[in-house]
């Protein structure tokens, strides 16, 4: 049994034939408190359990970070050729994904959900700057 100091539960982990690769896998079987199970292998037969967790925590992080950064801030609209270009645009798109993730955190909301804030009040300031009007003017008067 492996012990994961990160995850509560217990995980388990062998070596197993995979008949659908055609080969033996390294499998670890992690059960959670409330009785549900993941499995995570790897083909790499010489990778310890603890590894195959670890990996696998760590891919999923970063495919929610390009995730969050392509769906919300714009990390595939850039349409420059350039190299310093694009290294611009892409360190921008995570840069603005690490301050709305603190944000978010700081307000317990999603990245969608402050993303729709953000551009909600950017509208209502570019509605009251165009019609030029000071939005604590009293619209009926008392009399």
């Amino acid at each position: 049994m492996l012990e994961l100091e990160e995850t509560s539960g217990k995980a388990y982990a062998l070596k197993a034939w995979c008949k659908s690769l055609h080969r033996v896998v390294s499998l670890v079987i992690h059960e959670l408190p409330n009785g549900v199970r993941r499995l995570y292998f790897s083909t790499d037969e010489n990778m310890s359990g603890r590894d195959v967790v670890e990996y696998y925590t760590t891919r999923f992080q970063e495919e929610f970070c390009f995730r969050d950064a392509k769906q919300f801030l714009g990390l595939t609209d850039c349409q420059a050729c350039d190299k310093r270009k694009l290294d611009f645009a892409f360190n921008s798109s995570f840069t603005a994904l690490n301050v709305a993730k603190i944000m978010c955190k700081e307000l317990g909301t999603s990245i969608g959900r402050l993303k729709a804030q953000m551009v909600n009040a950017y509208y209502a300031q570019r509605i009251i700057d165009v019609f030029e009007k000071n939005p604590n003017t009293p619209l009926n008067k008392e009399g």
